[in-house]
């Protein structure tokens, strides 16, 4: 295998022990002594973070249900039946009453006149024999009545309902009623419903009737008297978890102790030291956990693997970017161990995802941040809580980051950072504890703190990350497109004409990198340095040349080392400078393998075709490996060529359609094959390329003095004496895309 695969199969092994490692030994495994409730704890122990002591809470729960007395619901019914019954029972009572009135007068109309003595005898036998009759059917209707009354009374008390005339037993009726109203308007429960039934017999002695009446209402009333109060069980229900809800959680806090040695476990401590992770669990149970736990950071560890060989291959190809991404990973990892007594929102997790975001990838520092995050809940044994916080603010934060490379915006980025922590612990306490107003204000303070301090972290390690990995992050670019730049002030000086012209290819490819949305920043920088090779030997090109080319008295094969050298000498003088390896790679990629023909034209004219190789007239290349590599070269080509053509015709359909013409013959060639460009992005490229030239080179306003027209006609002559001096230009500096 490549050394490069045993690096990265190396590194993939020891992130993955690594992870194992502190899961393994954090809180979810964290083993002690063999106790029991009931034993003697073998040392003191003190909670290692905060943790919710269940047994007491739910204690303080327990009492709230046993004190809380159930709401009732009143039932209208029940003394609706009541009242019916007793109206039941005086109604049947009257039809009594009006049946015996209709047999007695019966027997008054069927009596004979009194004649004499014998009549007199025979009249009284028949008056006998009526009330025997009448008692008899008294008798009868008593049986009857007994049968049909809703109220169970005893035989003497429905006999004297029936003997009762018509005024007491209508005044006995309204007593009934009005004692029923009276002891159910009160409410009656099953508890007391003897109260109340006393109550009703003490209503009863204070009216002014007969005992027997008396006695007769109380039996009437209390024999109807039931519970109209039941038990309203989703009232009771609401207002128990109203209650429940406002218990607040008994937390046992960092440091706290738990139980001290010497003294008896009790079921509350043992609770808790099991929540902690203390107790000493059985080994098939711990067996089987440490199983999961490996499964499951082997899968999460796929996953991130998987998305680097889909989506960012470049890393995995990169002994350099894969030791950064160790690095990393690694030191987040350890702390977010070392941290784990601390509150959670001290923990620096979204560091690794701005890291990674600026330094590699804004979508995989996302992806590594949500990653961790498990990694770290598994870890220290976090809650729901956890999760959600690192999850949001990580996410913001890569996101976020992206806009410090201006330094004037750290604390500003810093200080919205820090806002955004403190929101989101807030937002996320309030709706999963309910905390109070003190733990609120302290962890809201200690996030927006965590925040600023993170980006602060980040974006000051910067410098570290970048020369020990030869990374380039926006800061770094931003750094050295400063034309104080030491590189740039000895271009300027010993080769201006190169600087100028990579002034203008700068600005193209940034143009166009920002309308392909490419990296416009990098670009930019690509284009300043791109011909620093220049500076060896500034007078072999065409741009820094003020009297005879020295080219017009060489061998064509030496003119075309020479230009060819001034990438080697490029990449020699970037080596020395410590450019980024990204603009190094722009430097040996902006000419490609592209051919030198004005040189070789000129050594077939001396030699014959057969002698001459054209691989001596081609560049070593690579091709372009990156859209910003191609900008530089198409830049470059483009700048040349349009600054050869004549002034008249920089602002004519004659620009466009060499910039097309010279884009297209770079694409016929395959020197765009690697750079990722498509062919809607050329189409870009050429109106961003023209929206630059146009500005570069507008009409100007004529004057109204003549003197002034006179001195832009001479303007207008000696710039096309040096439009025809170099009118070769290009391909004098390899640009073999234009010819004459």
């Amino acid at each position: 295998m490549s050394r490069g695969r045993i690096l990265r199969i190396i590194l993939i092994i020891l992130a993955f022990a690594l992870t194992c490692t502190t899961i393994l030994t954090g809180e979810y495994f964290q083993t002690i002594e063999d106790i029991k409730v009931g034993s003697v704890s073998p040392k003191r122990f003190t909670s290692p973070r905060e943790i919710e002591n269940k047994l007491a809470t739910e204690k303080k729960r327990e009492e709230i249900r046993n004190a809380i007395e159930p709401l009732y619901k009143q039932e209208p019914h029940i003394e609706k039946q009541a009242e019916d019954r007793i109206e039941l029972l005086f109604n049947k009572v009257r039809e009594i009453h009006k049946y015996l009135a209709d047999q007695k007068n019966i027997a008054n109309q069927t009596h004979i006149p009194l004649i004499n003595e014998s009549a007199e005898k025979e009249e009284q036998n028949i008056i006998e024999e009526e009330e025997t009759s009448t008692e008899e059917s008294a008798m009868e209707q008593i049986e009857i009545l007994q049968k049909q009354s809703p109220i169970s009374l005893s035989d003497e008390q429905f006999e004297l309902l029936i003997e009762m005339d018509f005024n007491k037993l209508e005044e006995l009726k309204a007593y009934c009623l009005d004692i029923t109203q009276s002891a159910f308007s009160v409410g009656i429960r099953e508890e007391t419903k003897t109260k109340s039934i006393l109550d009703v017999k003490e209503q009863f002695e204070s009216l002014n009737l007969d005992p027997e009446i008396q006695i007769l209402g109380y039996d009437i009333v209390s024999s109807v008297i039931q519970p109209n109060m039941s038990v309203d069980e989703i009232a009771t229900h609401k207002m128990l978890e109203e209650r429940l809800s406002q218990v607040r959680p008994v937390i046992v806090l960092p440091g706290q102790k738990i139980v001290d040695e010497g003294e008896v476990i009790t079921e509350e401590a043992y609770q808790i030291l099991e929540n902690l992770g203390f107790i000493k669990k059985d080994f098939k149970e711990e067996y089987v956990r440490y199983i999961g736990a490996i499964l499951l950071i082997g899968l999460i560890h796929s996953f991130v693997y998987i998305y680097i060989w889909i989506f960012n291959k470049s890393i995995i190809d990169s002994k350099k970017e894969m030791l950064l991404l160790f690095s990393i990973y690694s030191i987040n990892i350890l702390m977010i161990r070392c941290m784990a007594p601390l509150h959670f929102s001290w923990i620096p997790i979204p560091i690794a995802g701005m890291l990674l975001s600026i330094l590699l990838d804004v979508k995989f520092g996302v992806l590594l941040n949500g990653c961790i995050t498990i990694i770290g809940t598994l870890m220290n044994k976090e809650n729901l809580e956890f999760i959600l916080f690192f999850l949001i603010v990580g996410t913001f934060f890569s996101i976020l980051v992206m806009n410090t490379y201006k330094r004037n915006r750290i604390l500003w980025v810093g200080i919205l950072a820090g806002i955004l922590n403190g929101i989101t612990i807030i937002s996320l306490e309030l709706f999963l504890n309910g905390a109070n107003t003190s733990e609120l204000l302290s962890h809201s303070l200690y996030a927006f703190i965590s925040g600023v301090l993170s980006v602060i972290i980040t974006v000051g390690s910067l410098p570290f990350w970048e020369v020990a990995f030869d990374v380039v992050t926006p800061i770094k670019l931003l750094e050295l497109t400063n034309p104080e730049q030491p590189l740039l002030k000895r271009l300027l000086i010993e080769a201006p004409g190169t600087y100028y012209h990579s002034l203008i290819v700068a600005n193209l490819a940034e143009t166009a990198a920002a309308d392909i949305e490419a990296n416009s920043l990098l670009a930019r920088v690509g284009g300043y340095y791109h011909d620093i090779g220049k500076i060896v030997y500034p007078q072999y090109f065409k741009e820094n040349q003020v009297l005879d080319n020295p080219h017009d008295y060489m061998e064509p094969s030496v003119s075309a080392k020479i230009i060819h050298q001034h990438v080697t000498n490029g990449l020699k003088i970037a080596t020395e400078y410590k450019l980024p390896r990204a603009v190094k790679d722009m430097i040996a990629q902006h000419h490609g393998t592209t051919f030198t023909q004005y040189f070789y034209y000129k050594a077939t004219k001396i030699n014959s075709v057969e002698s001459i190789s054209k691989k001596e007239f081609c560049y070593e290349g690579p091709i372009p490996q990156s859209k910003e590599a191609a900008l530089i070269m198409l830049a470059d080509t483009v700048e040349a060529a349009v600054r050869s053509m004549n002034p008249h015709e920089k602002i004519s359909e004659k620009t466009e359609q060499l910039v097309r013409k010279l884009i297209k013959s770079k694409l016929d060639e395959g020197q765009l094959d690697d750079s990722n460009l498509t062919i809607k992005d050329l189409e870009k490229i050429v109106q961003a390329f023209m929206k630059v030239f146009n500005g570069m080179y507008h009409e100007r306003i004529k004057y109204p003095d003549g003197t002034e027209d006179k001195n832009n006609e001479d303007l207008d002559g000696k710039q096309n004496i040096v439009s025809i001096k170099r009118e070769n230009e290009t391909i004098d500096r390899g640009d073999h895309s234009t010819s004459t």
